[in-house]
């Protein structure tokens, strides 16, 4: 299957992993997070699983719910930035939710408070689909 890497980058939103610190991670504070795995997916082809490498994903990306965006961050060092167009809780304040838009694709992230682990689901134009799986830490960005 012939991967479409020009739909998935317009979507910068997508990649996350670092330890988790130990601490629940708050909803309004900026964490980083880095991509453990993830599936893409076209329309009536097979799905292709790998790593953030395997897939042409950013490595890590740095939420800041303070800003209402997401600075993601290739390998090869390109950052983009995504707006967050909404953010919302679960009825147990447990899971944090982040979504947005972005030129014909949206994105929707879950991040467990209390473990770090996150979930991102992707919708890219007509075709394409997108599952990433990571973790994120609060206590790596403190001094």
């Amino acid at each position: 299957m012939k991967f479409n890497s020009q739909v998935f980058m317009r979507l910068p939103l997508i990649s996350a992993l670092a330890l988790f610190g130990g601490n629940a991670l708050a909803a309004d504070a900026p964490m980083i997070c880095a991509v453990t795995h993830a599936i893409s997916c076209q329309k009536a082809r097979d799905c292709r699983s790998g790593s953030a490498r395997d897939i042409n994903l950013p490595l890590f990306l740095k939420i800041n719910p303070e800003k209402n965006e997401i600075l993601s961050v290739k390998e090869n060092g390109e950052r983009r930035t995504s707006v967050i167009k909404q953010t919302t809780m679960d009825k147990d304040n447990r899971f944090v939710i982040y979504q947005g838009v972005e030129q014909g694709g949206a994105w929707s992230t879950v991040i467990d408070k209390a473990t770090g682990s996150m979930t991102i689901s992707i919708a890219a134009g007509n075709n394409d689909a997108y599952i990433v799986y990571g973790a994120c830490s609060v206590s790596l960005l403190k001094p």
